[in-house]
């Protein structure tokens, strides 16, 4: 499962490093699938294209019982998944409401494998749809060229939008795990960076 999360997103594959090996295990398997699905929902990736594709949901199924993810994390990731196939012209409303399936699930899950309290959840949730609306702005045109519209131009609403939502879960960093913290913070480091050159 490293392999996919290697190619498809670099940022987060340096700073899972940081993680005890297992973990890593888990969030790799995790990614795999959310990635898989994603790129077959937009079409770039054909399920022959990767042939351990059952192992990747068997590895996802496996993630989903050790942690006892929630029905409702899963069912809002495919019903943004399916949005990808009906919509792809978005207002901030409803790509905000997008965003529940697409990174609060995923922030959701996330802070499971790292053991976080149930206090966590709006900051786990927030840290999710940082994530996402500074990866809509960095993959902007390539998403355009495919006709999927998440946001406008005006990159200054969404980037302040961004630095809002991440300030707002590093309020509750300290229900991360001390041990589990500076992956975190190394990915917030990058995202922010990312920010600053696209300001």
């Amino acid at each position: 499962m490293r392999e996919v999360m290697e190619e498809y997103s670099t940022t987060f594959y340096e700073c899972m490093k940081g993680f005890p090996a297992e973990k890593q295990e888990d969030i790799y398997r995790l990614y795999a699938y959310l990635r898989v699905i994603d790129e077959m929902i937009e079409g770039d990736y054909k399920i022959t294209d990767f042939p351990n594709w059952r192992e990747v949901i068997e590895e996802f199924h496996v993630v989903c019982d050790k942690y006892q993810f929630k029905g409702e994390w899963l069912q809002d990731f495919h019903e943004s998944m399916f949005t990808d196939l009906i919509q792809r012209e978005h207002t901030v409303t409803s790509m905000l409401d997008y965003c529940k399936g697409s990174a609060e699930s995923v922030g959701m899950m996330m802070a499971t494998i790292m053991e976080c309290p149930p206090e966590a959840e709006d900051y786990a949730r927030a840290l999710g749809r940082a994530y996402q609306i500074i990866n809509f702005v960095r993959d902007y045109d390539e998403d355009t060229a495919k006709g999927y519209h998440y946001i406008t131009s005006d990159f200054k609403f969404y980037i302040k939008l961004f630095k809002d939502e991440l300030s707002y879960s590093m309020s509750g960093l300290h229900y991360i795990p001390a041990k589990y913290r500076q992956p975190i913070m190394e990915a917030n480091k990058m995202y922010e960076k990312i920010a600053d050159e696209l300001s």
